[in-house]
């Protein structure tokens, strides 16, 4: 499959002109942690955003401070110039309110030295006086400022709008969208097949109160909004082979068979029993797949006054391994929440396939190595060589390292945890690898 690598959009300024908060404002949703204290954001933070039906990968970077005297600000300062290089555009955001200062001018000094496009956003023009004064931001030789306030929202469109106009443009061609392959499992008589005939709209599936109506796979290929899905019906999964009869066990091979071959697991649960071992136990078993795994909350309909907040808590709590697992509440009696599964189903199949941009995924990983170190052990420290993702579905990173057995259990998590919300690898299994030479112990 091709495959586009959005570009780069970083946001740029010294420490407290409201870059968090127009980072925040730019995606629609709260990310960046926002405070009038300078210098909160220190490590650089990623997330996708669309300029005029473009995609990109937005950065929020700490406040650049040359030549700042503590380790903590060079390494700031290293993580930004490293922004510089990889960016498309840099939206250079300055202080309306305090006018122009002179560390304004050493950062539009720095800028100037990496010729890249720069948008020069005027921030906390929160008033008509403050907004008249922002074209004293000419002075700084980036062109004429766009007024802004990302508190209040006011003249963010036409932010975005510059944005996509600086963009680069596709190159024409393409991208054939492949089909999605999902199978839905569960323990017998959560509601699988009524699931499947919710989502084709029929009823392709015999659906009974009796545990174990089906006994087969059923494969229906269908279109939905223009993307192609194959949905495939399952079998329950029993507890042991040794309590099977031999039609049983067959059903149950199927269906291991079926999580194999598919892009996504959609893991069908019974919202009045919550979460029980035996879901569990499906749950490694796509883990060990390593699938895409959607867990969607079935028999909504037959709660009163659910607590939706509580459910996920039981979830997260009941198996925290399922912290970046998508948790959908549908109802397939009243056809409730198909349209929210069949995109999250999407999404999840979308991001199995995507090959992680390389130069983006290397900048995070070199972050992490950047702020935090792994360990050592006698004078020998543990040390990160290079990046390399070598395939998809799911995606696979190998981390070049000088010895594995450095690196803890805990540091390879935050690392992957960091990947993790960069690239919003939600459902998706991330198989993280370390590749070095051990170290030679002495005889």
């Amino acid at each position: 499959m091709k495959t586009e690598t959005p570009p780069l959009v970083s946001i740029v300024g010294r420490p407290n002109v409201g870059k968090s908060t127009l980072f925040n404002r730019l995606l629609g949703r709260r990310v960046s942690i926002v405070d009038d204290m300078a210098g909160v954001t220190r490590d650089r933070i990623f997330a996708r955003c669309g300029f005029g039906g473009a995609p990109a990968f937005l950065v929020d970077t700490g406040g650049l401070t040359p030549g700042g005297k503590s380790e903590l600000d060079r390494n700031i300062e290293k993580q930004i110039l490293m922004s510089f290089e990889s960016s498309a555009v840099l939206v250079f955001v300055a202080d309306a309110a305090a006018g122009v200062m002179p560390e304004d001018r050493i950062v539009a000094d720095v800028l100037r030295k990496h010729n890249k496009p720069v948008i020069l956003a005027a921030n906390k023009s929160d008033s008509g006086k403050i907004a008249q004064g922002a074209s004293e931001f000419f002075a700084l030789g980036m062109g004429e400022p766009i007024a802004v306030s990302a508190l209040h929202g006011d003249n963010i469109e036409a932010l975005k709008e510059r944005v996509a106009s600086l963009l680069p443009k596709a190159d024409g061609a393409s991208f054939e969208t492949p089909e999605t392959r999902f199978c839905v499992v569960g323990r017998p008589n959560v509601g699988k097949s009524s699931i499947v005939n919710a989502v084709l709209g029929e009823e392709r599936c015999v659906v009974s109160d009796v545990p174990g109506t089906t006994r087969d796979r059923v494969d229906a290929e269908f279109v939905h909004d223009g993307r192609r899905f194959v949905i495939v019906d399952t079998a329950g999964l029993k507890r042991r082979k040794s309590k099977m009869d031999r039609l049983e066990f067959y059903s149950s091979t199927r269906t291991r068979r079926a999580m194999a071959e598919s892009d996504v697991v959609a893991l069908v649960l019974d919202s009045r029993d919550g979460l029980l071992e035996g879901d569990k136990r499906i749950i490694n078993e796509a883990i060990d797949l390593k699938r895409g795994l959607v867990i969607v909350c079935n028999k909504m309909d037959l709660i009163d006054n659910p607590d939706y907040d509580n459910f996920l808590h039981h979830i997260k709590t009941e198996a925290p391994f399922l912290m970046h697992t998508p948790v959908l509440f549908v109802s397939a009696w009243e056809r409730a929440g198909m349209e929210a599964l069949l995109d999250r189903l999407s999404e999840v199949s979308a991001r199995m396939r995507f090959m992680l941009p390389l130069e983006l995924l290397t900048n995070v990983v070199y972050d992490v190595r950047s702020m935090y170190s792994p360990g050592s052990r006698g004078r020998k420290m543990g040390e990160i060589r290079g990046v390399v993702h070598d395939s998809a579905n799911p995606p696979r990173i190998i981390i070049k390292v000088n010895d594995p057995e450095l690196f803890p259990q805990a540091y390879v998590k935050l690392v992957e945890n960091r990947i993790r919300g960069v690239f919003d690898l939600v459902g998706v299994p991330l198989d993280l690898r370390l590749s070095g030479a051990p170290v030679k112990k002495k005889k």
